[in-house]
């Protein structure tokens, strides 16, 4: 498809959009987690017992640990 010199304008006055202050996705964006890792640490809290906002303070708290399969020792 090809863009008129009208829909050039359009696609490049759109803006991109900003999170609420206090939403989920700025807390996760300002910690530098996921948005789903955070999301289900805080499904898994409040499952146990614990109430939403104690779980969102101890999900943000906890550092992300590392990912994927662990490498082998090069040395012995």
């Amino acid at each position: 498809m090809k863009l008129t010199a009208r829909d050039f304008q359009l696609v490049q006055g759109q803006k991109k959009t900003e999170c609420a202050m206090g939403s989920l996705s700025h807390r996760a964006k300002a910690v530098g987690m996921p948005v789903s890792t955070l999301k289900t640490r805080i499904r898994k809290l409040v499952d146990s017992g614990i109430e939403r906002e104690r779980a969102i303070e101890i999900a943000l708290s906890k550092p992300i640990g590392p990912q994927g399969r662990p490498r082998k020792p090069t040395h012995f």
